[in-house]
């Protein structure tokens, strides 16, 4: 890796970590950091501490996967010849008795490129540290009766919550985006990537629909 890249890639590092590596209120898992310095990746990611070794085990098993799938695909890139290299960085969104949930951003720039494209996990563990699937929420939401999670109210949101920064050719969405969480209030937050709703510079749009 070029010195240069290094560099630009270093202060890249220290912006969005000061922006992005947010606790919650309370802590109900002690979550450690953990660094990763590969020849082409660098950056920081959480490791779950808990005292039931399941519940942290399927935590992390997760976490982990994400971060080795993204640094082998990274080197892979390199591997053919592309000049490429990638930075982690986290933010926990809750952390309680029940739910830990966290985003896992994962960037990549080319030599040459004007900035890094960078995509967001939505991971959500349960009490049990189990996944929380995008299904079972929407199946808790129409046992309910409540019928918030649809995406007619998805698209009214988004308007109310990120109208002026939508692109001027936006369109009503008509699928929920694959990513999301839940926050401690148990309230669903779906993401939507950089350029998929509005421009690059607006970042991670993250619109939240509560109960």
């Amino acid at each position: 890796m070029q010195k240069s890249w290094k560099i630009l890639m270093s202060l890249f590092m220290v912006m969005l970590l000061s922006m992005s590596v947010t606790f919650a209120q309370s802590s109900y898992y002690e979550v450690q950091e953990k660094t990763l310095d590969s020849e082409f990746v660098e950056g920081k990611y959480p490791v779950v501490n808990a005292d039931n070794i399941l519940v942290k085990s399927r935590i992390n098993r997760q976490i982990t996967k994400i971060i080795n799938d993204f640094n082998q695909n990274v080197q892979q890139e390199n591997d053919i010849g592309r000049d490429l290299t990638g930075f982690i960085g986290y933010e926990i969104k809750a952390n309680s008795d029940k739910i830990f949930s966290v985003i896992i951003n994962c960037s990549t720039m080319y030599k040459g490129a004007a900035h890094p494209n960078t995509y967001a996990y939505g991971l959500s563990f349960d009490e049990q540290g189990n996944l929380i699937q995008f299904s079972q929420v929407i199946n808790i939401d129409k046992q309910s009766g409540k019928n918030i999670y649809t995406i007619d109210n998805l698209n009214k949101e988004i308007k109310a919550q990120v109208g002026q920064h939508l692109f001027d050719f936006h369109k009503d969405v008509t699928a929920f985006p694959q990513e999301f969480y839940l926050d401690e209030n148990m309230d669903l937050h779906v993401l939507f990537q950089r350029y998929e709703i509005t421009p690059y510079a607006v970042g991670l749009v993250d619109v939240i629909l509560k109960k």
